[in-house]
């Protein structure tokens, strides 16, 4: 954790690493290369009044979750509950406005990890490709032609090999993919490639739906097994 102060003004902030990803094209290959400790990004701005706003310094948007201590105490960071999502673009800033001598706990990471608050009021960045972590995750019985995605001429011609490809993807409220991710390779990309490829082009899913029923975008997970033919 980094403690810096300002005046009258303290910020506790909990650093944290993830995966450096770039916009999510519809095929994409999982990679954590590359570490970003996100804590990096924030920093404050006065805002009237002597209050300040958190600020976004970095040239991509960062998510954050806070939790504002009360006479000190850190307890009440210790519920999930407590903390705040916000979503920060490049440049930008908190729309809440914090007092001088309050105390929040922040913890930040990239849009391409979910924030992840245990028990004991500690947060980690929890890598999600797809970056739709936030989704609901739709089950297995949400794909409606299971049967028919997959299909021999999809395998990749001129190469042997086998092996099981874990994937991703992002669902629209009509039931059609928008993304996908491998976040497990079969240890060769062009069966990972064929496998995005097929769910693409054919896969067709009952989408999720809101607390009044609405369908809402959503996420699959799934995988194929490659035999080589």
């Amino acid at each position: 954790m980094i403690s810096f102060i300002r005046s009258s003004l303290a910020i506790c902030l909990v650093a944290s690493s993830l995966v450096a990803i770039s916009d999510t094209p519809s095929f994409a290959q999982a990679t954590s290369s590359i570490d970003l400790p996100a804590e990096r990004c924030i920093s404050f701005r006065n805002s009237g009044a002597d209050g300040f706003r958190l600020i976004n310094d970095c040239n991509y948007p960062v998510r954050l979750k806070s939790c504002l201590q009360a006479d000190g105490s850190s307890n009440l960071c210790v519920d999930p509950a407590r903390w705040l999502e916000s979503v920060l673009d490049a440049g930008a800033e908190t729309t809440t406005a914090y007092l001088p001598l309050q105390t929040i706990n922040i913890f930040a990471c990239r849009t391409s990890a979910q924030i992840i608050i245990d028990s004991n009021g500690q947060g980690h960045c929890e890598y999600d490709p797809s970056g739709m972590g936030s989704l609901p995750l739709l089950l297995a019985s949400s794909l409606k032609n299971a049967a028919s995605i997959i299909t021999p001429s999809d395998y990749p011609r001129g190469i042997k090999a086998e092996g099981t490809t874990r994937f991703e993807m992002a669902v629209a409220a009509d039931g059609r993919p928008q993304s996908c991710v491998v976040t497990r390779s079969s240890g060769k990309e062009a069966l990972d490639k064929a496998t995005c490829d097929a769910f693409m082009k054919r896969a067709r899913f009952t989408p999720a739906k809101d607390a009044n029923g609405v369908a809402i975008a959503g996420r699959y997970r799934g995988n194929v097994t490659w035999k080589e033919q």
